[in-house]
């Protein structure tokens, strides 16, 4: 009996499907082959390995340190807790890790002077916030510290020079702030600084390398943009540097072995991002660093150990996640970590430790 045309389209399918599993499975296995390759080639070459403590701004001067994550929300659930990964046991917990006072998400986090800061954000209404608490780490307790001049949410902060400056946001009435300012631990006021020359930002990211404040990315009030601006520690001035390769809002920097590493987040078709890039400032050009296995936005990065780790955030479905991923620079790879015990978006991470004796 003859096949009948929807029988044999019917087969044909099937076949195709097969096919391009065979296929897919094909191409995963070798990707696995090569990755165990390459991390066999760099063990036989360069011994056993070790991770290698990097010097960055919070971790420099610390003992023991340890990698923490804050605030944030799971759908309308937002968060003041906190929980942290031993990187002894690998595991993530909340014990004997006090909560915040207020729960924030949007809002920035940094270590200075061996003391964790998280600065505004939205608070319990969705409000922008102006308010600050600091953690210290000798005794585990948050405390009150000086609310900074404007309301920031969606804002972006570093330490340069002994200061923390917190950048851009958006304020109570919804609008992109380019407005800078800087905490003085000294005097414990906030001073106002040069704005951003490139105009009002939210969304953005900001990290601090050598003796310059960068200031990435981000959406101005249009659109979602790809420059970088910098200030100078020694001039006080902004100059800009070169862009990034692909507009970046919601995204995450870390600084790893003299480099910034922005990760994730979503373009300007609202796209939401794996691909990795990083800025080499000894020659001012941005090169592909390997892309993270998941599509991450709203996520949280920090580097612990000399390994980037790339933090929870939300997928191209929209789907909050838990997982934890950290690039290995050493074999240039990414391997999967201990997922968060709270699948998150919209937090922040930071590395502590106790303070040098």
């Amino acid at each position: 009996m003859a096949e009948s045309v929807s029988d044999r389209q019917a087969r044909e399918r099937k076949e195709v499907l097969v096919r391009h599993a065979r296929e897919r499975k094909e191409v995963e296995d070798r990707h696995a082959r090569e990755v165990q390759e390459l991390k066999e080639r760099f063990a036989r070459e360069s011994g056993p390995v070790k991770r290698r403590r990097v010097a960055t701004a919070g971790t420099e001067r610390l003992r023991n340190p340890k990698l923490y994550v804050l605030g944030g929300k799971s759908g309308a659930v937002m968060f003041s807790s906190a929980e942290r990964l031993d990187p002894a046991s690998g595991h993530w917990n909340d014990d004997g890790v006090e909560p915040m006072c207020a729960k924030r998400s949007r809002f920035a986090a940094v270590v200075l002077q061996g003391r964790m800061y998280v600065l505004g954000g939205n608070d319990f209404r969705s409000s922008p916030t102006d308010s600050v608490e600091v953690l210290d780490a000798v005794s585990g307790e948050w405390g009150a510290g000086p609310r900074m001049l404007s309301a920031r949410a969606d804002l972006g902060a570093a330490v340069l020079a002994g200061r923390l400056y917190a950048v851009g946001g958006m304020n109570e009435d919804s609008e992109e702030l380019a407005t800078v300012e800087y905490l003085d631990p000294e005097t414990g006021r906030w001073t106002e600084a040069s704005p951003m020359p490139s105009g009002p930002r939210c969304g953005h990211c900001v990290a601090a390398l050598g003796d310059r404040l960068y200031v990435l990315g981000g959406f101005d009030g249009q659109s979602v943009v790809s420059s970088v601006h910098c200030l100078s520690a020694e001039t006080g001035l902004w100059e800009a540097v070169a862009p990034m390769s692909t507009p970046r809002k919601d995204f995450a920097v870390a600084c790893l072995e003299g480099e910034l590493y922005a990760l994730g987040g979503h373009d300007d078709e609202a796209a939401q991002l794996e691909t990795v890039e990083k800025f080499d400032p000894s020659v001012g050009l941005w090169s592909p660093a390997p892309a993270m296995h998941s599509e991450r936005c709203g996520l949280a990065a920090a580097v612990l150990e000399g390994e980037l780790y790339a933090i929870g955030g939300r997928d191209e479905s929209y789907e909050l996640l838990s997982s934890v991923e950290r690039f290995v620079p050493r074999a240039g790879v990414w391997v999967e970590a201990m997922p968060l015990s709270t699948a998150r978006n919209d937090h922040a991470a930071v590395v502590l430790g106790d303070p040098a004796r």
